[in-house]
């Protein structure tokens, strides 16, 4: 393939991408906005958001395995989470050794103002689009993401097969 056929081709991944980044900073600005002088980052705002959504007890070793982060980063955000105020690790009964990660009332205010930031963008960038677009929308990227994840094995298995 010659250069301007690759220039003259539509490239989804750098469409995707360029939207994410927007819908982001959009929803990043009113955070920052809304805050009262918190900084906080959107990997910060999703891990509020969960601990938000938790009804059973939740430590370091389950956010590792839930949310995919390293050990150091995770440890890290903790503890600016907790400098910030917005959690606080509490002692179990059973271990004094072993903290629960608990939201405090200052990051329960953030996760909702957060929340009603990114519905705001939502049906912001959702104007003049209609329910079933964005049905069709979202049944074609749910369908692009899984061939993506499944890209790696299709590769895979061609090496194989050659």
């Amino acid at each position: 393939m010659i250069k301007k056929d690759f220039d003259s081709m539509r490239h989804l991944g750098f469409l995707f991408d360029g939207t994410s980044r927007e819908i982001k900073k959009a929803v990043s600005r009113g955070v920052i906005e809304n805050n009262e002088g918190h900084q906080c980052n959107m990997k910060i705002g999703w891990l509020l958001g969960y601990l938000d959504r938790q009804e059973d007890a939740v430590f370091q070793k389950d956010l590792e395995k839930t949310l995919h982060l390293p050990k150091s980063t995770l440890a890290d955000m903790i503890q600016e989470l907790e400098k910030s105020g917005f959690i606080r690790k509490v002692p179990v009964n059973s271990d004094g050794r072993k903290k629960q990660i608990v939201l405090t009332e200052v990051g329960k205010k953030f996760t909702n103002m957060a929340e009603n930031q990114i519905i705001a963008v939502d049906e912001y960038i959702t104007k003049g689009i209609s329910e079933e677009q964005i049905e069709l929308v979202v049944e074609v990227l749910e369908k692009m993401r899984q061939n993506a994840m499944n890209y790696k094995s299709y590769i895979d298995l061609s090496n194989k097969e050659e």
